[in-house]
């Protein structure tokens, strides 16, 4: 049996009263499972309450109020302008004083619109362990997309063209799990407007660390258009309903194909 792991989810949101109590209800399930089968010693679950205008911040205090063995925070007012920041700068204030060098530690990365599955962390450490991976990359699925046909059918085409037989071509930062040692190595979420996911698993690849591309589990997220980041998976199935037939459909966000 692998040794217990501390692990911390840092989880940007804004205005997301919506769809924040369900976010944390899963990802505290999924932490007490890990925690229950030895997998995870210590847990910090973080909420950025990013420029907020709604009831996010209170009702995540609220809910991580209720999990007092879990080690939580919501923070507001950061100074930052992009989503890689945030996510970035949640998981360096949680583990500024964490050892540089530990290895027995592990960032798992979702969004505040999204509902992982019971066995997240479990299923991510278990096969983490088995391949020796330093980052776990994982498939979405759309929640409430009420397309026609054709657009449902296009957007199938987009995402079976990154499946494979040994995994898939796709990252999403709604369902990404990376040791913090390797995290730290190549200097986190990087910068940008939108694609800090695929920009971070390419920093990791080019410096040699193993990315694990995994089929199971599958986080269910949001299928809201335009979505809250331009260019990202919200823009996609806002383009596809617009013009479904378009040769021009843009490659889904996060694929590293």
């Amino acid at each position: 049996m692998t040794h217990p792991v501390d692990i911390v989810v840092p989880i940007p949101a804004r205005d997301e009263e919506e769809h924040i109590v369900s976010c944390l209800t899963s990802v505290l399930l999924a932490v007490d499972e890990a925690q229950r089968a030895g997998l995870v010693a210590h847990a910090q679950v973080a909420v950025a309450a990013h420029r907020c205008s709604d009831r996010t911040a209170a009702l995540s205090r609220r809910i991580l109020a209720q999990h007092p063995d879990v080690d939580a925070g919501v923070h507001e007012h950061l100074s930052v302008a992009t989503v890689g920041e945030v996510r970035h700068t949640l998981i360096q204030h949680v583990t500024q004083s964490w050892p540089k060098n530990r290895r027995a530690a592990w960032v798992f990365s979702t969004d505040a619109d999204s509902v992982v599955p019971a066995d997240w962390i479990t299923s991510v450490l278990a096969q983490a362990a088995v391949t020796g991976a330093a980052a776990v990359a994982g498939l979405v699925a759309l929640r409430d997309w009420r397309a026609g046909p054709t657009a449902r059918a296009e957007y199938d085409r987009i995402i079976a063209r990154g499946l494979r037989p040994d995994g898939h071509d796709h990252v999403y930062a709604a369902n990404f799990a990376v040791n913090l040692h390797a995290y730290r190595s190549v200097g986190g979420f990087p910068s940008v407007r939108v694609g800090e996911d695929a920009a971070l698993l390419e920093r990791l690849r080019l410096d040699g660390w193993l990315i694990l591309p995994a089929t199971t589990p599958v986080v269910h997220t949001s299928a809201r258009m335009p979505g809250r980041a331009r260019g990202g998976l919200g823009a996609l199935l806002q383009h596809l309903e617009a013009s479904p037939k378009s040769p021009s459909t843009p490659a889904v966000p996060g694929s590293i194909a």
